[in-house]
């Protein structure tokens, strides 16, 4: 794995996109259901996950919050206020239990008691907040509350004030210019929770939410009938708000194809000229590199080239330059950006690991292998937001490739590049495959599918294709089966070339032939070699990285070593 080598190479491919647009679209969706007090809701937290993804689908970032305590909730809010503020449309989605009180409507989180109507303000969040944050998006602010069930705080809630009242379901409302807010059933009625996997108002707006060219007063219109259709009148969802004459979707209309244009025939075109033969384009990608294994790579590959000359002229140099730098004196790493390690100045070391950052040098490293593995490689962008929380689901978000190609080397070469991960466990990617080789069951050329998939249990199946991912002790095992014969199946595991959160210790990719002789290798280096140094030295990534090359085994130990300045 030469190529993982960090090297200045196709640069202009590596400006992958161009800077990623603020986004336009947002959403907080909570549910409650595990209640600390009273009898547990079934569907809230289903309704939240569901609705949650129907809206990524529709281009949101949706942050999913189930079983939020008071604070949570506060926070959660607060938190979405902030990235509404800077978005077209802006939606909360909130389902579990509300109840009015004087007149005023509040969420209940899962931690309240409610022994008293005076506990309400330190113990719910007012619908009157989320509707002021909702309002700072620029185009619709949309709260949609499934939050109308009987409720079983107001029966036990003692009243500080008599003429204070309790009253069933939620009071009317009367949101600002650009607010709507949808009830599930209309001020004092209350709704159904349903006994499917959804409440009868979810399941009508998961019915609709999605369909293209349905304008928003529309779709709630939709929702209504289903609604009173399913309840036998008994419940009758409501929209409170007003908004201008624009037109406002949720998915655009489809987009008619233009008519055919008849023209006359264009004149024949000149012939296209030759593509550079096959080492013309590998010398392209690395002829601006330092790295010595990348020109020893060129010279195995094609020893009749024209650039053979210039390649030992600079693998020469550049070992030489190794050399010389691993006689250097070590210098003591420092804390980098990230903190990922260094000192802190008190003689201790700084081990908190977060997230990585897709610097530079990982793209370097990821064109690499597609031009080697003669991968097409996609325009993508990895640039997590800071203020995104991890979860389990973090650790798929990479480039993940492997050395050998499909069922130990005999099929085509494949990449899995997972650009991201939501709250709700979305994955979007890339999943990028070789040429075919003599024993692909399928013969198209190289390419790559965008996919969009739920992780459940640490897999998915990318939708389309028969492969499966999981991902076990970081590493992603892909399976896949012959369609014309499905006993017949092929695997291969792919080791992470970048990763979002990095597992502590990552192994270097194995086949069968590798797992018999390492141990022997690993015995003979020891008795041969003395243990490395613990600091290496360089002032750049690229000059650490060359290093650690003789002094770890492992690309992605490498990695680890050229990023921290320690083995």
């Amino acid at each position: 794995m030469r190529f993982f080598g960090a090297a200045v190479l196709l640069v202009t491919s590596l400006l992958f996109t161009e800077p990623a647009l603020a986004q336009s679209r947002v959403a907080l969706v909570i549910g409650n259901g595990a209640y600390e007090k009273v009898p547990e809701l079934p569907n809230p937290t289903r309704d939240a996950a569901d609705i949650g993804r129907a809206l990524e689908r529709l281009d949101f970032k949706v942050t999913l919050v189930k079983n939020a305590t008071a604070q949570e909730m506060r926070k959660a809010v607060i938190d979405f206020g902030r990235s509404a503020e800077a978005s077209d449309i802006a939606v909360v989605f909130y389902a579990g239990h509300g109840m009015e009180v004087g007149g005023e409507n509040w969420l209940i989180p899962i931690s309240a008691e409610l022994r008293s109507d005076a506990d309400i303000e330190s113990e719910a969040v007012s619908l009157r907040s989320v509707s002021l944050q909702v309002s700072r998006a620029r185009k619709l602010g949309l709260v949609i509350l499934d939050a109308c069930r009987n409720n079983p705080f107001a029966a036990k809630m003692k009243r500080s004030i008599s003429t204070r009242a309790v009253p069933r379901g939620l009071a009317p409302t009367e949101p600002s210019d650009n607010v709507l807010i949808a009830y599930a059933a209309r001020d004092g009625t209350t709704a159904s929770d349903g006994e499917g996997r959804n409440s009868p108002f979810t399941a009508s707006l998961l019915r609709h939410i999605e369909t293209p060219g349905l304008e928003i007063s529309f779709l709630f219109r939709r929702v209504r009938d289903d609604v009173m259709a399913a309840t036998k009148r008994e419940q009758q969802p409501f929209v409170y708000g007003s908004l201008s004459k624009e037109e406002i979707y949720l998915r655009a209309p489809a987009a008619s194809a233009p008519a055919p244009v008849v023209s006359a025939p264009a004149p024949a075109a000149a012939p296209a000229p030759a593509s550079p033969a096959e080492d013309e384009k590998f010398w392209l990608a690395i002829e601006t590199s330092t790295a010595a294994g990348l020109y020893e790579d060129f010279l195995a590959r094609y020893p009749r080239s024209s650039h053979v000359d210039e390649a030992r002229r600079r693998m020469k140099k550049f070992k030489a330059n190794e050399v010389a730098a691993l006689a250097s004196p070590a210098v003591p790493p420092k804390p980098d950006a990230t903190g990922r390690q260094g000192s802190d100045g008190k003689g201790s070391d700084v081990k908190t690991v977060v997230r990585n950052l897709f610097a530079p040098e990982d793209s370097q490293k990821v064109a690499a292998i597609a031009a080697a593995q003669k991968l097409e490689l996609p325009s993508f962008t990895i640039s997590p937001d800071p203020n995104d929380p991890l979860n389990a689901n973090s650790r798929f978000v990479g480039v993940w490739s492997n050395k050998r190609g499909w069922t130990n080397g005999k099929g085509r070469y494949a990449m899995l590049i997972i650009t991201g991960v939501s709250a709700t466990g979305l994955a979007k990617g890339y999943y990028l495959w070789g040429p075919p080789t003599k024993q692909s069951w399928a013969k198209d050329v190289a390419g790559y599918k965008v996919f969009a998939e739920y992780i459940e249990n640490d897999k998915f199946s990318i939708n389309g294709t028969p492969v499966t991912v999981k991902l076990d002790k970081n590493v992603l095992a892909l399976s896949s089966f012959k369609k014309e014969n499905p006993s017949e199946t092929a695997s291969i595991e792919l080791r992470p070339v970048w990763q979002l959160v990095p597992a502590p210790e990552q192994a270097e990719p194995s086949t069968k032939r590798e797992k018999v002789s390492q141990p022997r290798a690993a015995k003979k280096e020891s008795a041969a070699e003395p243990s490395p140094p613990s600091n290496v030295t360089g002032t750049s990534m690229e000059e650490r990285y060359r290093a650690c090359r003789k002094l770890v085994k492992g690309f992605a130990q490498r990695d680890a070593c050229a990023r921290n300045g320690t083995i």
